[in-house]
Protein backbone atom coordinates (compact mmCIF):
# COMPACT_ATOMS: atom_id res chain seq x y z
CA UNK A 1 0.00 0.00 0.00
CA UNK A 2 2.69 2.46 0.98
CA UNK A 3 5.03 1.58 -1.89
CA UNK A 4 2.32 2.01 -4.51
CA UNK A 5 1.27 5.41 -3.22
CA UNK A 6 1.97 7.94 -5.97
CA UNK A 7 2.34 11.69 -6.01
CA UNK A 8 -1.07 12.39 -7.55
CA UNK A 9 -2.45 14.01 -4.41
CA UNK A 10 -1.51 17.58 -5.24
CA UNK A 11 -3.20 20.96 -5.06
CA UNK A 12 -1.90 22.10 -8.44
CA UNK A 13 -4.14 21.39 -11.41
CA UNK A 14 -2.58 21.64 -14.85
CA UNK A 15 -4.84 23.61 -17.16
CA UNK A 16 -4.56 25.89 -20.20
CA UNK A 17 -5.95 29.14 -18.84
CA UNK A 18 -5.06 32.79 -18.42
CA UNK A 19 -4.42 32.29 -14.71
CA UNK A 20 -2.02 29.38 -15.21
CA UNK A 21 -0.04 31.34 -17.80
CA UNK A 22 0.54 34.33 -15.52
CA UNK A 23 3.95 34.92 -13.99
CA UNK A 24 4.08 33.53 -10.43
CA UNK A 25 5.29 36.92 -9.16
CA UNK A 26 2.03 38.49 -10.33
CA UNK A 27 0.03 35.87 -8.45
CA UNK A 28 2.17 36.35 -5.34
CA UNK A 29 1.42 40.07 -5.49
CA UNK A 30 -2.27 39.23 -5.92
CA UNK A 31 -2.20 37.14 -2.74
CA UNK A 32 -0.33 39.83 -0.78
CA UNK A 33 -2.73 42.60 -1.86
CA UNK A 34 -5.75 40.39 -1.21
CA UNK A 35 -4.60 39.58 2.31
CA UNK A 36 -3.90 43.25 3.05
CA UNK A 37 -7.31 44.32 1.75
CA UNK A 38 -9.22 41.60 3.58
CA UNK A 39 -7.54 42.55 6.87
CA UNK A 40 -8.29 46.24 6.36
CA UNK A 41 -12.00 45.82 5.65
CA UNK A 42 -14.53 44.66 8.23
CA UNK A 43 -17.78 44.51 6.29
CA UNK A 44 -19.95 41.50 5.52
CA UNK A 45 -20.80 42.57 1.91
CA UNK A 46 -17.11 43.22 1.17
CA UNK A 47 -16.09 39.77 2.44
CA UNK A 48 -18.86 38.14 0.43
CA UNK A 49 -17.79 40.03 -2.71
CA UNK A 50 -14.16 38.99 -2.29
CA UNK A 51 -15.14 35.36 -1.75
CA UNK A 52 -17.38 35.43 -4.84
CA UNK A 53 -14.62 37.05 -6.89
CA UNK A 54 -12.12 34.34 -5.91
CA UNK A 55 -14.61 31.65 -6.96
CA UNK A 56 -15.13 33.36 -10.32
CA UNK A 57 -11.36 33.57 -10.85
CA UNK A 58 -10.98 29.84 -10.15
CA UNK A 59 -13.88 28.94 -12.44
CA UNK A 60 -12.50 31.15 -15.22
CA UNK A 61 -9.21 29.23 -14.87
CA UNK A 62 -11.11 25.98 -15.52
CA UNK A 63 -10.78 24.71 -11.94
CA UNK A 64 -13.57 22.13 -11.57
CA UNK A 65 -16.37 22.46 -9.04
CA UNK A 66 -15.27 19.14 -7.53
CA UNK A 67 -11.97 20.67 -6.37
CA UNK A 68 -13.71 23.80 -5.06
CA UNK A 69 -16.20 21.58 -3.22
CA UNK A 70 -13.29 19.62 -1.73
CA UNK A 71 -11.87 22.88 -0.35
CA UNK A 72 -15.21 23.78 1.19
CA UNK A 73 -15.50 20.33 2.74
CA UNK A 74 -12.31 21.10 4.67
CA UNK A 75 -13.28 24.68 5.51
CA UNK A 76 -16.88 24.37 6.68
CA UNK A 77 -16.11 23.06 10.24
CA UNK A 78 -13.92 26.10 10.92
CA UNK A 79 -16.51 28.36 9.29
CA UNK A 80 -19.29 27.11 11.57
CA UNK A 81 -17.02 27.28 14.61
CA UNK A 82 -16.21 30.95 14.00
CA UNK A 83 -19.84 31.81 13.20
CA UNK A 84 -21.19 30.30 16.44
CA UNK A 85 -18.38 31.29 18.79
CA UNK A 86 -17.86 34.89 17.64
CA UNK A 87 -21.21 36.21 19.02
CA UNK A 88 -20.30 34.83 22.45
CA UNK A 89 -17.17 37.00 22.54
CA UNK A 90 -18.73 39.95 20.72
CA UNK A 91 -21.89 40.77 22.74
CA UNK A 92 -22.10 44.39 21.55
CA UNK A 93 -25.30 45.57 19.97
CA UNK A 94 -28.69 46.81 21.06
CA UNK A 95 -30.86 44.13 19.49
CA UNK A 96 -30.55 41.11 21.78
CA UNK A 97 -31.62 37.78 20.31
CA UNK A 98 -30.70 35.52 23.23
CA UNK A 99 -29.62 36.26 26.78
CA UNK A 100 -28.92 33.55 29.32
CA UNK A 101 -26.65 33.84 32.37
CA UNK A 102 -23.49 35.47 30.97
CA UNK A 103 -24.30 34.60 27.36
CA UNK A 104 -25.61 37.50 25.31
CA UNK A 105 -26.18 37.01 21.59
CA UNK A 106 -27.01 40.06 19.50
CA UNK A 107 -27.83 40.56 15.84
CA UNK A 108 -24.66 42.64 15.45
CA UNK A 109 -22.63 39.79 16.93
CA UNK A 110 -24.12 37.29 14.47
CA UNK A 111 -23.42 39.59 11.52
CA UNK A 112 -19.87 40.14 12.72
CA UNK A 113 -19.40 36.40 13.22
CA UNK A 114 -20.56 35.69 9.68
CA UNK A 115 -18.24 38.42 8.38
CA UNK A 116 -15.27 36.90 10.22
CA UNK A 117 -16.12 33.42 8.93
CA UNK A 118 -16.28 34.72 5.36
CA UNK A 119 -13.00 36.59 5.90
CA UNK A 120 -11.21 33.40 6.93
CA UNK A 121 -12.60 31.58 3.89
CA UNK A 122 -11.64 34.45 1.59
CA UNK A 123 -8.10 34.45 3.01
CA UNK A 124 -7.87 30.71 2.34
CA UNK A 125 -9.21 31.00 -1.21
CA UNK A 126 -6.73 33.78 -1.99
CA UNK A 127 -3.96 31.25 -1.33
CA UNK A 128 -5.80 28.55 -3.27
CA UNK A 129 -5.89 30.82 -6.33
CA UNK A 130 -2.09 30.69 -6.22
CA UNK A 131 -1.65 27.04 -5.26
CA UNK A 132 -4.20 25.60 -7.69
CA UNK A 133 -2.72 27.42 -10.69
CA UNK A 134 1.04 27.42 -9.98
CA UNK A 135 3.28 24.40 -9.87
CA UNK A 136 6.01 24.23 -7.26
CA UNK A 137 8.90 24.72 -9.70
CA UNK A 138 7.52 28.02 -10.98
CA UNK A 139 6.65 29.12 -7.46
CA UNK A 140 10.24 28.61 -6.32
CA UNK A 141 11.58 30.47 -9.33
CA UNK A 142 9.21 33.35 -8.66
CA UNK A 143 10.26 33.58 -5.02
CA UNK A 144 13.94 33.46 -5.97
CA UNK A 145 13.38 36.21 -8.55
CA UNK A 146 11.91 38.33 -5.75
CA UNK A 147 15.13 37.93 -3.75
CA UNK A 148 14.41 34.90 -1.59
CA UNK A 149 17.39 32.50 -1.24
CA UNK A 150 16.91 29.41 -3.36
CA UNK A 151 17.19 27.08 -0.36
CA UNK A 152 14.36 28.89 1.43
CA UNK A 153 12.17 28.82 -1.65
CA UNK A 154 12.86 25.12 -2.12
CA UNK A 155 11.95 24.46 1.52
CA UNK A 156 8.65 26.30 1.11
CA UNK A 157 7.85 24.45 -2.10
CA UNK A 158 8.61 21.09 -0.48
CA UNK A 159 6.34 21.97 2.45
CA UNK A 160 3.50 22.96 0.10
CA UNK A 161 4.04 19.77 -1.88
CA UNK A 162 4.29 17.27 0.95
CA UNK A 163 1.69 18.55 3.41
CA UNK A 164 -1.14 17.44 1.08
CA UNK A 165 0.78 14.22 0.47
CA UNK A 166 0.94 13.51 4.19
CA UNK A 167 -2.79 14.10 4.45
CA UNK A 168 -3.33 11.71 1.56
CA UNK A 169 -1.07 9.18 3.29
CA UNK A 170 -3.09 9.54 6.50
CA UNK A 171 -6.33 8.92 4.58
CA UNK A 172 -4.89 5.87 2.80
CA UNK A 173 -3.46 4.40 6.02
CA UNK A 174 -6.73 4.95 7.88
CA UNK A 175 -8.76 3.24 5.15
CA UNK A 176 -6.31 0.34 5.02
CA UNK A 177 -6.47 -0.10 8.80
CA UNK A 178 -10.29 0.01 8.76
CA UNK A 179 -10.27 -2.71 6.11
CA UNK A 180 -8.26 -4.80 8.61
CA UNK A 181 -10.83 -4.26 11.35
CA UNK A 182 -9.35 -1.20 13.06
CA UNK A 183 -11.86 0.94 14.93
CA UNK A 184 -11.52 4.03 17.08
CA UNK A 185 -12.00 2.92 20.69
CA UNK A 186 -14.65 4.49 22.89
CA UNK A 187 -13.95 5.86 26.32
CA UNK A 188 -11.58 8.46 27.70
CA UNK A 189 -9.42 10.76 25.60
CA UNK A 190 -6.33 8.68 26.43
CA UNK A 191 -8.01 5.45 25.27
CA UNK A 192 -9.13 7.06 22.00
CA UNK A 193 -5.68 8.53 21.35
CA UNK A 194 -4.08 5.17 22.08
CA UNK A 195 -6.28 3.52 19.45
CA UNK A 196 -4.61 5.73 16.81
CA UNK A 197 -1.19 4.17 17.44
CA UNK A 198 -1.42 1.75 14.44
CA UNK A 199 -2.23 4.65 12.11
CA UNK A 200 0.49 6.84 13.63
CA UNK A 201 3.17 4.16 13.25
CA UNK A 202 2.32 3.55 9.59
CA UNK A 203 2.19 7.30 8.95
CA UNK A 204 5.64 7.84 10.52
CA UNK A 205 7.08 5.04 8.37
CA UNK A 206 5.52 6.62 5.27
CA UNK A 207 6.94 10.04 6.17
CA UNK A 208 10.42 8.58 6.70
CA UNK A 209 10.29 6.86 3.32
CA UNK A 210 9.19 10.11 1.67
CA UNK A 211 12.06 11.92 3.33
CA UNK A 212 14.54 9.27 2.21
CA UNK A 213 13.26 9.37 -1.39
CA UNK A 214 13.38 13.17 -1.37
CA UNK A 215 16.96 13.26 -0.13
CA UNK A 216 18.06 10.76 -2.80
CA UNK A 217 16.24 12.76 -5.48
CA UNK A 218 17.98 15.98 -4.42
CA UNK A 219 21.37 14.24 -4.32
CA UNK A 220 20.80 12.70 -7.77
CA UNK A 221 20.12 16.18 -9.17
CA UNK A 222 23.33 17.57 -7.70
CA UNK A 223 21.71 19.88 -5.18
CA UNK A 224 24.26 21.90 -3.21
CA UNK A 225 23.24 24.64 -0.75
CA UNK A 226 24.71 27.98 -1.72
CA UNK A 227 25.55 27.01 -5.29
CA UNK A 228 24.53 29.38 -8.07
CA UNK A 229 21.45 28.14 -9.87
CA UNK A 230 20.80 28.28 -13.60
CA UNK A 231 17.48 27.86 -15.37
CA UNK A 232 16.53 26.57 -18.77
CA UNK A 233 13.78 29.21 -19.01
CA UNK A 234 14.06 32.53 -17.24
CA UNK A 235 10.93 34.19 -15.89
CA UNK A 236 9.98 37.32 -17.82
CA UNK A 237 6.92 39.52 -17.49
CA UNK A 238 4.77 39.39 -20.60
CA UNK A 239 2.12 41.83 -21.77
CA UNK A 240 -0.63 39.98 -19.93
CA UNK A 241 1.43 40.06 -16.73
CA UNK A 242 1.97 43.82 -17.02
CA UNK A 243 -1.75 44.41 -17.62
CA UNK A 244 -2.65 42.33 -14.55
CA UNK A 245 -0.04 44.16 -12.46
CA UNK A 246 -1.47 47.52 -13.49
CA UNK A 247 -5.03 46.37 -12.78
CA UNK A 248 -4.06 45.04 -9.34
CA UNK A 249 -2.32 48.28 -8.35
CA UNK A 250 -5.22 50.43 -9.56
CA UNK A 251 -7.82 48.26 -7.81
CA UNK A 252 -5.85 48.17 -4.57
CA UNK A 253 -5.37 51.94 -4.63
CA UNK A 254 -9.09 52.46 -5.21
CA UNK A 255 -9.98 50.16 -2.31
CA UNK A 256 -7.54 51.94 0.01
CA UNK A 257 -9.02 55.30 -0.96
CA UNK A 258 -12.56 54.05 -0.33
CA UNK A 259 -11.54 52.56 3.01
CA UNK A 260 -9.65 55.47 4.56
CA UNK A 261 -11.16 58.52 2.88
CA UNK A 262 -14.76 57.38 2.57
CA UNK A 263 -14.83 54.95 5.54
CA UNK A 264 -16.25 52.31 3.23
CA UNK A 265 -16.34 48.82 4.71
CA UNK A 266 -15.28 49.92 8.20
Amino acid sequence: MIRTMDLSFDLYLERRSWLHSLDPRVKLLFVALSLSTLLLFNSLPVMACFLLAFHLILLSARIPWSRIGWIWSKMWPLTLLIFFLWPLFYPQGERVLLEFWRIRVTSAGLIQGLAMALRVNALAFAFFVLLLSTDQAKLVRGLVKLGLPFEWGLTLAIALRYLPLLYGAYTAVSEAQRARGWMVAKGSLYVRLKSYVPVLVALIITALRMMDNLSMALAARGFQPGAKRTYFRELKLGNADKVCLFALIVLFSALLTARFRCSFGA
